[in-house]
């Protein structure tokens, strides 16, 4: 099988991401998967993992673990979705200990060729499960999951970390007995598949706690607090609370990052420099550090944090990617993440004139992301994405219209960011926000020529 061959395979499969269906995605039963890894000879077994869910900042997390045990004499994966510019990139190994110099793009994505005959072993499990239940015929999510767990088995992996794709209790990364779990802030987001209060969507995420395990939690609404909190008890796990048991101080913010000093279980780690942006990442650090501290008895050697945090890459989550006008790119796509990006816009941008390029995804709420941002903007580009979600942007803008005061449409997202590149005076602030997918495909621009880009991490 070539690697051409084995995407359009997992292209043939039902796909929630391209294709939402609320019911469907309810009814997936975790056995199927535990079906599907059974035959593979349970490749989730043979590493210890770290488990993370949430509805925002569980990618900065896993990043920051990610990076940090690369700065470790342990073997690392990482699982990560939806990918921002290629499909590879979801599958991450490591194994060559600490990592001299600057690292390289794409340096540990899984080869293609890897990827190809992963698939071809995956297939037949999944072919197998299919004919024994032709009803529930598996997923790509749950395809692409044990990929990844067959390429961390093959290539020795000690230690994964593994990004929760939705809810948690029914994912297909729950069929791991996780050392670690981490629960980010959880806040309204897919409601028609996790429910719609606080605490409903904070019992799916808090499916992912298994019995006597360490749990890592960020600073919670109080209802969200309570649900974790049970769960921990019913399961007689240790919960280790954000903003409790584990703090962070903020030194500096500005366009390079944050400096920060962090209190874990184990120790205290002082002048930490991320190069991350908005001060929520600070916590998300004290988090991905509690969780390697729990790791090991010993704790978390404190230049293995001190590197790892330092050299952390995590595209597309408020990214300076242009100085003059100065372009952040932000997939923010709800009321949370789309009021981190306002503040820490706000913050960055010193009282200059802020123009946002938005696209989203039909099933988000444009009228939570317009309330953050839309005031802070003089003007408004509605635009879309490649991605069969995307919304049209004659609707986009019409509904934008009551929170931002000059609304355009351009749909073609290339030439909308170009042209406000040269557009835009040089004194101005460009916000690329509303979807991931929009922020993948013009963040492939960055590599173009023709093309200003801010520094060599912006096309990492």
């Amino acid at each position: 099988m070539t690697y051409e061959k084995a995407v359009a395979y997992l292209d043939s499969l039902t796909n929630f991401e391209r294709t939402p269906r609320p019911d469907e995605m309810r009814a997936v039963p975790l056995s199927r998967m535990e079906r599907i890894c059974r035959r593979l000879g349970d490749p989730q077994r043979r590493f210890r993992s770290i488990l993370i869910a949430g509805t925002n900042g569980k990618g900065s997390v896993a990043a920051m673990l990610y990076s940090m045990l690369r700065e470790s004499e342990l073997r690392a994966g990482l699982y990560t979705s939806p990918h921002i510019e290629h499909l590879r990139e979801r599958i991450r190994t490591w194994t060559g200990g600490p990592t001299p110099g600057e690292r390289v793009h794409g340096d540990d994505w899984i080869t293609p060729e890897a990827f190809a005959e992963g698939v071809a072993e995956v297939r037949q499990a999944i072919e197998a499960v299919r004919r024994e239940t032709p009803s529930l015929p598996p997923t790509y999510f749950e395809a692409m999951t044990a990929l990844a767990f067959l390429q961390f088995q093959r290539q020795g992996v000690e230690v994964a970390v593994l990004e929760v794709g939705l809810g948690g209790r029914l994912d297909a990364t729950n069929v791991a007995a996780p050392a670690v779990s981490v629960i980010t802030p959880v806040d309204i987001d897919h409601t028609e598949v996790l429910g719609n209060s606080p605490g409903a969507i904070a019992k799916e995420k808090a499916g992912i706690i298994k019995p006597g395990q360490c749990v890592i939690s960020a600073p919670q609404h109080d209802e969200v607090a309570s649900v974790i909190a049970a769960a921990c008890e019913a399961q007689g796990a240790f919960l280790c609370a954000g903003g409790r048991d584990v703090t962070a101080r903020i030194a500096r913010h500005d366009a390079d990052g944050l400096q920060v000093s962090l209190t874990g279980q184990r120790g205290i780690y002082e002048s930490l420099e991320i190069p991350l942006l908005g001060r929520h990442q600070a916590m998300n650090a004290a988090l991905a550090v509690a969780a390697m501290e729990a790791l090991s008895d010993a704790g978390a050697p404190h230049l293995v944090v001190e590197r790892g945090l330092s050299r952390v890459a995590w595209p597309g989550r408020i990214e300076i990617v242009n100085d003059a006008p100065l372009v952040i790119m932000d997939g923010a796509h709800n009321a949370h993440a789309a009021a981190a990006l306002a503040e820490t816009v706000l913050e960055l941008s010193a009282g200059r004139r802020i123009h946002l390029l938005i696209g989203m995804s039909s099933d988000k709420s444009v009228e939570e992301v317009g309330r953050a941002l839309g005031p802070l903007a003089i003007s408004a580009t509605c635009t879309r994405s490649r991605h069969p979600r995307a919304l049209d942007p004659m609707v986009l803008a019409k509904r934008l219209g009551p929170f931002c005061q000059d609304v355009h449409v351009m749909s073609d997202a290339p030439d909308a960011y170009t042209y406000l590149l040269n557009a835009v005076p040089p004194g101005d602030v460009i916000v690329v926000t509303g979807s991931l997918f929009l922020v993948g495909q013009l963040r492939a621009l960055l590599r173009q020529p023709n093309v200003g880009v801010r520094r060599a991490g912006a096309g990492a």
